[in-house]
């Protein structure tokens, strides 16, 4: 399956390598012998997505109480495809305009406790050794940690809780030759982790995926919801399984940062990144100047 994803084969593809390698094995082998054999193997690892329908102008997702909803409560717009009714005595699957794609957090970060040394990594945060006190190599050693340490220390007593970083931007599939699209992924990454592995490619998990052709913009939050209900519920804790120290405990996760450039932290934060408070240190207490020749503001020694 993973060189399927590498390398884009296609489903008739893959069937056809299953069927070569099982005519190769002994009899009584346990290789799946189809795609469909190998997705249902991979649903008993708990790693599952979820499809969300969105209004095609981003206005609300059908998500909880939204859910059974065929149009958009702000815009009226339908929900699914307007097709033609073919009289063939059969009833077709409604086709969403838009889709998000939403991947569970909690399962990924239990996960982590399932291999004992991985699971041990996971307290270096706070038992690990720093060869150099007084040097800044990791997000624990920053100001920020250590007062959530003081403000929340119920959470800070089990080295085993998780705090992750969210991280998102938009970019374009398809190049820059192409049409133009905006698909906007939001990563979650766990910090508990040494630094040499904080930032590896497999630690940093693949939550939201929201669609395009547009950037969401101010409608972020909407997206948002799935990612903000999860963190809701894991702030109060799962029970999960620490192989490293063979007992169960119950994990909980908290936000420790944001990671994007300046644009995407106005939709992120709610903070209008242009104009004559764009700053976000000085907030209200901005001194630009206005340029009555430009039509602008300046920002020249406004620090």
């Amino acid at each position: 399956m993973g060189i399927k994803s590498h390398h884009n084969l296609s489903s008739e593809c893959v069937n056809s390598l299953l069927t070569l390698i099982t005519d190769v094995l002994p009899e009584n082998h346990k290789m799946p012998s189809n795609l469909y054999e190998c997705k249902c193997i991979l649903n008993g690892l708990k790693m599952p997505y979820v499809k969300i329908d969105v209004c095609i102008n981003n206005c609300m997702i059908y998500y909880k109480q939204n859910e059974y909803k065929e149009m958009c409560d702000f815009c009226e717009e339908p929900r699914f495809e307007v097709t033609e009714v073919e009289n063939l005595g059969r009833k077709r699957m409604p086709v969403p305009r838009k889709v998000m794609r939403y991947l569970p957090f909690i399962p990924r970060l239990q996960r982590m406790y399932m291999e004992p040394e991985t699971a041990k990594h996971m307290r270096w945060h706070k038992e690990g050794h720093r060869e150099k006190p007084g040097i800044m190599v990791h997000p624990a050693d920053g100001e920020a940690w250590k007062h959530f340490d003081n403000e929340c220390s119920d959470f800070a007593m089990d080295p085993s809780n998780v705090r992750v970083a969210l991280a998102t931007d938009g970019f374009n599939p398809f190049g820059f030759s192409a049409t133009q699209y905006s698909c906007w992924p939001v990563f979650v990454i766990p910090l508990n982790l040494p630094p040499a592995l904080c930032q590896e490619d497999e630690n940093i998990y693949l939550s939201l995926v929201i669609p395009g052709p547009k950037h969401p913009g101010k409608n972020l939050n909407v997206f948002m919801q799935p990612i903000s209900d999860e963190f809701v519920c894991a702030w109060i804790g799962v029970q999960t399984y620490d192989s490293y120290l063979k007992q169960n405990f119950n994990m909980r996760v908290s936000i420790h940062c944001s990671i994007h450039d300046l644009p995407a932290y106005g939709m992120f934060a709610g903070w209008s990144t242009h104009g004559g408070l764009a700053c976000p240190e000085c907030m209200g207490d901005v001194d630009t100047i206005w340029l009555p020749n430009g039509h602008k503001y300046s920002w020249f020694d406004s620090h």
